[in-house]
């Protein structure tokens, strides 16, 4: 299933990166968050416009409203099928999330992370107690915790079996873009999160043809052991 990622700092270029994702057979694409400052200046019918157009779901990122930060998701019909809260807000008195949302595309599973809700482990749990094939992770990270944001994510790939795609803001020197696909792998019987695709420090969008039915059994063998029991000894 081909994957896109949109690294944009404005609403044109946010538009046409998406469509040129879109031509190059991306069947779901996702923003980054903050590519605007308010969800009001999102051109939300253009995006149903191109989703429609080529049969393929866009996740807007992560944007204020004004009350929450959200994530619209956009089906292939053109609908807003519904809208994903960031659990964790990094807006002053913005309203947390309750639920995580997931949907299904091409039939795969996606959950939507946003920003920092990624470092909230029960979250990721959550998702991988569902079954999610795929997470998307919109962020604004400094530039300066690229590396270590990297890190997490391809950890999160390791540690659960799940796809996470992360569309980063780029809008220097405030966040330095480096979006980035982290896929599970089974080396020397070990799972590891392995990279797929870096974007730079510029804007621009990548389309990651990634399987993820071969991911099934890596996320069957975290799933058990999440759900073992072990006992700690305390000693002394």
């Amino acid at each position: 299933m081909k994957l896109g990622i949109v690294q944009a700092s404005s609403v044109e270029s946010a538009l046409n990166l998406t469509d040129k994702a879109l031509r190059q057979g991306a069947r779901v694409v996702l923003l980054p968050k903050d590519w605007t400052v308010s969800l009001d200046l999102v051109p939300v019918s253009e995006f149903q416009k191109i989703a429609k157009l080529f049969t393929a779901h866009i996740v807007l990122g992560g944007l204020y409203d004004g009350f929450s930060v959200v994530s619209p998701i956009i089906t292939p019909d053109g609908r807003i099928l519904g809208i994903s809260k960031m659990i964790y807000p990094d807006v002053k008195d913005a309203v947390p999330g309750t639920e995580l949302v997931a949907f299904k595309s091409s039939g795969n599973k996606f959950g939507v992370l946003i920003g920092n809700d990624l470092l909230h482990s029960e979250l990721v749990l959550a998702l991988l107690k569902q079954n999610i094939d795929v997470v998307l992770v919109p962020s604004a990270v400094p530039t300066e915790s690229l590396q270590w944001w990297s890190d997490v994510v391809k950890l999160r790939a390791t540690e659960t079996g799940m796809v996470f795609v992360n569309a980063n803001l780029f809008v220097p020197p405030r966040s330095g873009g480096h979006s980035l696909i982290a896929v599970p792998s089974l080396e020397e019987d070990r799972i590891v999160g392995v990279v797929k695709e870096v974007l730079g420090e510029t804007e621009g969008f990548a389309v990651v043809d990634v399987d993820t039915t071969s991911l099934i059994g890596l996320r069957a063998r975290k799933l058990s052991e999440i759900g073992r029991e072990i006992k700690v000894n305390l000693l002394g």
